[in-house]
């Protein structure tokens, strides 16, 4: 199976993983299509790509045999005292192939984190509803998500994950990176909704360790918080474009939008991106009309379009302020550079966005990975390059938590110790600029990260 999609693989960020299935953040996404297995119309729309350049049967066999020539002499001479792992030559062979392109989102999958990945982006997963933190060789509890098992069994942040079934988590990631030690330990915690995983666990300064069995269960990951602000005004924050997105925007927007709010704030800030068709479907929601457009040759440009939801999601005429700041990234950049472009009474705050502006196929492989290859770059509806450079603002504001941007606490924030609200600079100007229209001081561009 072959999808279409942009997506923006940056790493994990401190460690940090999603173990009901995936690690948070491993991909941002800027999806064309989906994510495997997901069939959306712009995979027929893109076309099978361009073969001026394919070699013939014959010319690969040539082009090869000098490959077959070193795998053969490893085989044969290689000094070595256990069996060579034939399935990891291979695949060292794959990554150095996608490596020489000089291209960081040309990427192969494994299979287990192919199948987390797909697991992710669907919002639904089977495991016990926790992040994790992996540092110096050790799983560490990050988060619990809301009304999880991890929540229920009462785990705490910092808590460690000792051994998982009985299975010590030192020795199983011993010597991997972060990103083959989340994929180790997300798929011993995943797993059928219903089945029992034993945890032993180490928590606090004491090292008490005590046992604990958690019922696997079906995790909703929402990537949408919504709530009506001081002054009539709406809030909603993406943290990411996946399959569930659009149902429950439009959720959002029916519970907001008969409150009359007098604007509303959308939030794309740490968006890491997702499926471009729910970016467009997001976009349908604020205007009729082009959403970008992909140059697939440099020659010629592909027009892509929102995506219009029924009209009692429409906010056409809502003034709008935008959130974006450095880890906003594909799909969030395509929804803020259409709506910089194309909506009247709109207007981004924050910091320049990630700069991530390319389009990947997802090839499924026979043996359950996929391959990630990059066909073409997007342009905003303007018909702006983003790639490697972001998108600036309107409004620049640094982020900072001064006394005097005290807001209400949004999506996940908790206030401080004895206060009653948090502190935000971008979304207290957000709100600034849409109740009274007191726009921002000048402030200097914020530097987009090297890509």
């Amino acid at each position: 199976m072959t999808t279409t999609l942009l997506i923006l693989k940056r790493g994990i960020f401190a460690g940090i993983l999603l173990c009901c299935g995936f690690l948070a953040g491993w991909f941002s996404a800027i999806i064309l299509g989906g994510r495997i297995p997901y069939d959306g119309d712009i995979a027929a729309l893109l076309g099978p790509g361009r073969g001026a350049n394919r070699a013939t049967p014959a010319e690969l066999r040539e082009q090869f045999s000098v490959f077959w020539e070193v795998w053969n002499l490893v085989d044969a001479e290689f000094y070595h005292r256990q069996p060579l792992d034939r399935q990891k030559m291979i695949q060292g062979a794959i990554n150095g192939m996608l490596g020489a392109l000089d291209d960081r989102y040309t990427v192969y999958q494994e299979p287990d984190l192919a199948a987390q990945t797909q697991d992710h982006m669907q919002g639904k997963l089977g495991g016990i509803g926790t992040y994790l933190r992996i540092s110096d060789g050790k799983a560490y509890i990050y988060k619990p998500i809301r009304n999880s098992p991890a929540v229920l069994a009462g785990l705490h942040q910092n808590d460690e994950i000792v051994s998982i079934d009985g299975v010590a988590i030192e020795p199983l990631i011993a010597g991997l990176d972060i990103n083959q030690a989340a994929v180790k330990v997300t798929a011993r915690l995943r797993g059928e909704p219903g089945t029992p995983v034993k945890l032993l666990l180490r928590r606090g300064d004491n090292g008490r360790s005590f046992e604990v069995t958690l019922t696997r269960a079906d995790i909703v990951v929402p990537s949408i918080d919504s709530q009506l602000l001081d002054g009539g005004l709406a809030y909603i924050r993406i943290s990411e474009f996946k399959a569930n997105t659009t149902d429950e925007f439009d959720a959002a927007l029916r519970d907001l939008l008969p409150h009359r709010p007098r604007g509303l704030i959308l939030d794309l800030r740490n968006n890491p991106g997702g499926f471009l068709q729910n970016a467009q479907e997001v976009l349908g929601r604020f205007y009729d009309g082009v959403a970008l457009y992909e140059d697939k040759n440099g020659q010629s440009l592909e027009e892509i379009d929102t995506r219009l939801g029924a009209r009692d999601t429409r906010a056409f005429d809502l003034p709008l302020v935008v959130l974006v700041n450095n880890g906003s990234a594909s799909a969030s950049e395509i929804v803020a550079g259409a709506l910089r472009d194309r909506r009247p009474n709109t207007f981004l705050l924050g910091e320049t966005t990630f700069g991530k502006g390319s389009v990947q196929n997802i090839h499924t492989l026979s043996n359950g990975g996929n391959a990630r290859i990059t066909i073409a770059h997007w342009l905003t509806p303007n018909k702006a390059e983003i790639h490697t450079i972001g998108i600036t603002p309107q409004y620049l504001v640094p982020y900072s938590q001064a006394p005097a941007d005290a807001v209400p606490c949004v999506a996940e924030q908790q206030p401080p110790a004895g206060a009653s609200s948090c502190a935000d600079s971008q979304l207290a100007w957000a709100m600034r600029l849409l109740s009274t229209g007191q726009a921002p001081p000048p402030a200097a561009p914020t530097p987009t990260p090297a890509q």
